[in-house]
């Protein structure tokens, strides 16, 4: 017999019984399970309305949704998982389960992983490497990917005399600075601002690994090495200070950290910025919110991969996984929460429509817009964290310290020379402190 069938005739009894004696005790329900789920990204409303079909479907659990900005989303979590009071579940950004995990921040997902995830399995979905921790344990679900983009204004570059767009990177600097010299406005005005998550980590990350090789490496014997000189770092820190120092990038872009930050947004959309590095999500936001600006107006944006360099153009593959607190009083419900948003119908379907699952059946599935084009020509090229992910110096702590040291350099509180050794310095001691 059902669930349903019995709670009806109980009900039915009940009322029977209540019209004989109305002393009777009385049924009372049982009462849910609330449960919370931290939400970063700006798409609240529909989030909670794919909660809201959630809690319809199991109605013995409530979902709170807490809302947290990215920029302070790692160390509130970090500290609230200190105090036993993380959220149930949480949206964390690609690279940070590896550390989380070895912090003991989140509950392993092995045993749940093994019932079955996702449209295909747990094979089926990306960048599951980074979900691992040091320990062989699974501590995130990949639940979103996705890759920056250069997202430009057409009409901006043709009236700057750029006809093509640029695919190497000087070019790129030229064009942001003929932007500029010749219109008035800002060119690649790209967040250089320092926190905790700051932009300029992955467009120096791009810089690099289209010169050569990347931060960290793995050696043949499974050893890792900084792989950068002091010099190399340093070409990065100045090819991007030469945006700031020529002009075309606003010095009010040192105050701006996030890609997706309302300066970047409001910029793209009134004209006065004609180029941004964003992922789709973004640049879907700067669409959309031209088009309500200029009803019947054809959009003039579109998108392309980044610069090549020898080693050709080179994004990370990005993304969103959903985490499990390590303090959870309710993991049962937690997976049930974590398994419903990756299925692609509803949630992806009906409610986060901006962006694309982290699994291979659903990213096959997607269709782009014109505009947006450069994104899946952009993700045939992006490439794994590779042994940032894996290696023992933490994304994390690198993301954290570029900022820092890019940042002093932009500033001209250090010179890019010093600012680049002492990073160099950094690594080289978080490595020898964490090898074994």
């Amino acid at each position: 017999m059902t669930h349903d069938k019995i709670a009806r005739r109980t009900f039915i009894a009940g009322a029977s019984a209540a019209g004989v004696a109305l002393s009777a005790p009385a049924v009372h329900a049982q009462q849910p399970v609330t449960i919370t789920f931290r939400f970063n990204d700006p798409e609240a409303p529909q989030l909670r309305a794919a909660l809201d079909e959630f809690e319809r479907a199991n109605p013995a659990i409530k979902v709170t949704m807490q809302r947290v900005s990215w920029a302070d989303a790692q160390q509130q979590f970090l500290r609230e998982a200190a105090t036993g009071t993380a959220p149930d579940v949480a949206q964390l950004a690609f690279v940070w389960p590896r550390a989380f995990g070895g912090a003991r921040a989140l509950k392993p997902l092995d045993e749940f992983v093994r019932r079955g995830i996702g449209v295909r399995g747990w094979d089926d979905f990306v960048a599951r490497d980074l979900a691992v921790g040091a320990d062989g344990a699974i501590y995130g679900v990949p639940w979103t990917t996705d890759t920056f983009a250069i997202y430009y204004n057409k009409e901006m570059l043709s009236a700057a005399g750029v006809s093509a767009f640029p695919t190497d990177w000087e070019a790129l600097r030229a064009a942001s600075q003929a932007v500029q010299q010749r219109t008035g406005k800002s060119g690649w005005a790209f967040p250089a601002g320092s926190c905790g998550t700051p932009s300029i980590w992955f467009f120096l990350n791009y810089y690099w690994w289209g010169k050569g090789p990347g931060l960290v490496d793995r050696n043949p014997d499974g050893r890792f090495r900084i792989s950068m000189t002091a010099q190399e770092i340093q070409d990065g820190f100045d090819y991007y200070n030469r945006y700031l120092q020529e002009g075309h990038n606003p010095r009010a872009s040192l105050s701006v950290c996030l890609w997706g930050a309302p300066e970047v947004v409001e910029g793209m959309v009134a004209g006065n910025i004609a180029m941004c590095s964003v992922p789709d999500p973004v640049a879907i936001e700067i669409a959309t919110k031209w088009q309500q600006r200029n009803p019947g107006r054809p959009l003039p944006f579109a998108s392309a991969p980044h610069p090549a360099g020898p080693n050709g153009s080179k994004t990370h593959l990005g993304g969103r996984m959903l985490g499990m607190g390590s303090s959870t009083r309710y993991p049962e419900q937690a997976w049930k929460l974590i398994e419903f948003l990756n299925k692609p119908d509803p949630t992806f379907t009906r409610h986060y429509t901006n962006y694309t699952p982290a699994q291979l059946a659903a990213l096959e599935a997607r269709t782009w817009t014109p505009d947006l084009l450069g994104f899946p020509a952009q993700l045939r090229t992006a490439r794994s964290w590779g042994a940032y992910g894996t290696g023992p110096v933490t994304i994390p702590f690198m993301w954290n310290a570029v900022g820092r040291a890019a940042g002093s350099a932009f500033i001209g509180e250090k010179t890019p020379a010093q600012s680049a050794q002492e990073l160099h310095d950094a690594l080289t001691r978080e490595l020898a402190r964490t090898q074994r």
